[in-house]
């Protein structure tokens, strides 16, 4: 069964409520990464993009103007990117900012066993938009709430006015992420359960002018070209690193404990773009339904392709990782019809079937030949801090 990893450091740290608000009450669990414990500032929700206090500079390692850039929340731009119909979890249907109730363990946990009487499209929604530790808008929201409660004023942390340290991580499939960093600011003791870190930074080397910004009502940064990342990691493995631009998000996430080696494991590589209403996402994983999977959204479709984490068939054996993994298959569902395949090949999933993926190296985690995704090297990904990134 599906098992809920907990928030053992959030509650040693007696953080601030919005922190916790969608986390599992089981004490023994730790997927949500802890808050960052800074100087907190009025950094309102609107449902656009965030304004912080002051800016990061562009990399020149002169100090920033005050409010010459504003730093941008990564829920609302993947929140206005997905399908309505597609998210279980009451709160997150409203299409503003949730206020986000505490979360009984267990409810919303479905076996692990998928099986074929639950569609690609029911499996997609019950496992990553619904209330469990891999779900996505949750832990993305849970990062806003964590960055918005930085202090962002460079007379106070002379990092922000920095030249940023690029950092690149190594991923499955021989893939990389790269990120450029300015701060680094610990949570909780090094060494310690639950230690972790959260880490951000600035770039407009790449920025072609005024025209590169988007209008904040599209969920964007207004009239700002900057190129912003946002690191988070945790010892025992949860984690991820985002890029966003304008009314973009690309990021890497890490759903895993190496305290906890049968609890949920799953990476997850995420691409939402506002404009064009589209959210794509590669995952593969233990626990978590699905062996591997590859969803892309439009406004009123999905086109799903994956193996399911299913039972085996009578009298076969169960494999050594304890994964059964179905044989992949592909289907298109209309949004408003998760439980009805239309077919891979159905016109409404034109837009967004195989062909139109802008990730193109699958996860993979069966044992099948091309797998590139080990269960127990999950938590690896993003469990040591960045270096020569300077403290907060």
């Amino acid at each position: 069964m599906r098992k809920l990893l907990g928030l053992a450091l959030l509650a040693a740290m007696g953080c601030g409520s919005e922190a916790v608000h969608d986390s599992a009450k089981d004490a023994g669990t730790g997927n949500s990464m802890p808050s960052a414990g800074m100087k907190a500032d009025d950094h309102a929700r609107s449902g656009g993009a965030g304004k912080g206090a002051a800016a990061l500079d562009a990399g020149s390692g002169q100090t920033a103007q005050p409010a010459t850039l504003k730093l941008p929340q990564v829920y609302p731009l993947v929140r206005a990117s997905t399908p309505t119909a597609l998210i279980s979890d009451p709160a997150f249907k409203s299409a503003a900012t949730p206020v986000l109730p505490m979360r009984d363990a267990g409810v919303g946990v479905l076996p692990q066993a998928l099986g074929g009487a639950v569609s690609l499209a029911t499996a997609i929604q019950e496992r990553f938009y619904a209330v469990g530790p891999t779900e996505l808008l949750r832990i993305v929201h849970d990062l806003d709430d964590r960055v918005a409660s930085l202090d962002l004023d460079p007379s106070h942390h002379a990092c922000l006015a920095s030249a940023p340290v690029s950092h690149t991580y190594a991923l499955p499939g021989g893939q990389t992420f790269g990120v450029k960093l300015q701060c680094l600011q610990n949570v909780g003791v090094p060494g310690s359960a639950g230690a972790g870190w959260v880490a951000l930074g600035s770039d407009r080397s790449g920025a072609s002018g005024d025209d590169a910004g988007t209008d904040a009502a599209d969920g964007g940064i207004d009239d700002d070209p900057a190129v912003f990342y946002l690191v988070e990691g945790q010892e025992g493995g949860m984690g991820g690193a985002y890029r966003i631009q304008g009314d973009s998000v690309e990021g890497w996430i890490a759903v895993a404990d190496s305290t906890a080696p049968l609890n949920s494991r799953v990476i997850m590589h995420l691409i939402t773009h506002v404009r064009s209403m589209t959210t794509e996402l590669a995952l593969a994983g233990a626990a978590v339904g699905f062996c591997s999977a590859h969803l892309r959204t439009s406004a009123d479709h999905l086109f799903i392709e994956g193996k399911t984490n299913a039972a085996p068939p009578a009298g076969a054996p169960m494999p050594t990782a304890n994964e059964y993994c179905d044989a992949s298959r592909a289907g298109c569902f209309a949004a408003a019809d998760l439980n009805t395949d239309l077919g891979a090949e159905a016109e409404g999933c034109g837009s967004i079937a195989r062909s139109s993926f802008e990730i193109h190296s699958p996860l993979d985690a069966s044992s099948d030949p091309g797998a590139n995704v080990a269960h127990d090297r999950i938590y690896t990904y993003f469990n040591r801090r960045p270096e020569a990134v300077p403290a907060y």
